[in-house]
């Protein structure tokens, strides 16, 4: 059964977003903000490369932090157990004890397990270029399409279930020409800090505190407190009104093609 775990603290946007005396805060902001504060992350997707006139489907596995990430093929088995090292817009490939250096990447069109670790710097420190509401099989999402600022004409576009903000689906397009579709089986928040109010990109498209920088970098607050929903230290903590185990996996399984 796929398995998805609650992102706690993100549920309580939900409850707050209409606080702070009657003010309305964009649930845009606010996202990108929670996602701003994530420091470390296990996920899994089923990507969809599309090439020239070739389609590839392969199932990663991505150990996740805003300097780093390491990502696992975990199918087809032919490829299963390749994994690859993402880090400062260089992949570095390893399989069976031998590494190998396999360079630079511009765009996430040429860098296929590149892609989750980008769909998060975007969520959580892009330009946002545009946001809509939208449902997937039948569960209304927040829609967001955000670009970053080392590579303007790929778009990171995700659909957040509006009442987890789990990611749903993803598209990644690249000077206007779909390159990756993604569908996410699981995600669990190992390490989050606070987030900061307001702290996402905005218009001019300069990360603001909080956002991730253009190197991949965050940095927590001088006097870090903890994040709504979590108690101190590292380990998130369910949300009062979290789901069970299966109301979670559920959530990925209806939201399925």
């Amino acid at each position: 059964m796929r398995k998805a775990l609650l992102f706690a603290p993100m549920l309580m946007l939900l409850l707050t977003a209409c606080g702070g005396g009657g003010e309305k805060v964009d649930p845009a902001v606010e996202l990108q903000a929670q996602y701003a504060a994530l420091s470390a992350a296990t996920m899994e997707a089923d990507v969809i490369c599309h090439y020239d006139g070739e389609t590839r489907t392969y199932t990663l596995l991505c150990a996740y932090t805003p300097a780093e990430s390491t990502v696992t093929v975990l199918a087809p088995a032919n490829l299963s157990g390749i994994s690859a090292t993402v880090a400062d817009g260089k992949l570095h490939l390893s399989y069976e004890d031998v590494s190998l250096d396999a360079g630079g990447y511009s765009a996430a069109a040429i860098s296929p397990v590149a892609a989750l670790p980008r769909l998060m710097a975007a969520a959580g420190g892009g330009y946002l270029t545009e946001q809509s509401e939208e449902d997937v099989n039948q569960r209304p999402c927040l829609r967001l399409s955000c670009d970053l600022p080392d590579d303007e004409t790929t778009v990171y576009t995700t659909w957040f279930d509006k009442e987890t903000l789990l990611p749903l689906r993803s598209e990644v397009t690249s000077s206007g020409e779909m390159v990756f579709e993604v569908a996410w089986n699981r995600f669990e928040v190992t390490s989050q800090s606070a987030p900061e109010d307001g702290g996402t990109s905005q218009g001019d498209g300069t990360p603001q505190d909080g956002a991730v920088p253009e190197d991949g970098q965050t940095e927590p607050p001088a006097q870090q407190e903890p994040a709504p929903g979590m108690e101190t230290g590292d380990q998130p903590q369910p949300a009062q009104d979290a789901w069970t185990e299966a109301e979670e996996a559920a959530a990925y399984a209806n939201a399925e093609e």
